[in-house]
């Protein structure tokens, strides 16, 4: 993880909405329940925090929950995350006590460009 600023969303909020998009252009930290797509340059997700929908980013970190999709060009799953949905990746890492239900597929696409998600 980078010392680079960024947004930190607190455990005592909920999003919820249709197609509702956080995309940040520096690091942002999800400690909350997000129901949406999270998008920068930098993602983590803490232990706390679950997010029902897509997750991209050029280096993605969960500790937490996705119920969804992750597309990243570097996606680490912590020993305490939960993953149900297709990884597309450059390089994953999968800690001890993770889980994923689902799949993963190794890419060459770049995940981020600047807010925008790009296809893997």
């Amino acid at each position: 993880m980078s010392d680079q600023t960024g947004v930190v969303i607190k455990d005592d909020l909920k999003i919820v909405g249709q197609c509702v998009q956080i995309v940040s252009q520096n690091k942002i930290e999800i400690d909350c329940v997000f129901e949406g797509d999270v998008t920068g340059p930098e993602v983590v997700l803490s232990e706390r925090g679950k997010v029902s929908g897509f997750v991209a980013g050029d280096r993605v970190t969960v500790l937490g929950k996705v119920v969804g999709g992750i597309r990243g060009k570097t996606v680490a799953l912590m020993s305490s995350a939960r993953v149900e949905g297709e990884i597309h990746h450059n390089s994953l890492t999968i800690a001890k006590g993770a889980e994923l239900t689902g799949r993963c597929r190794q890419n060459e696409a770049s995940a981020w460009s600047g807010g925008e998600k790009n296809a893997a």
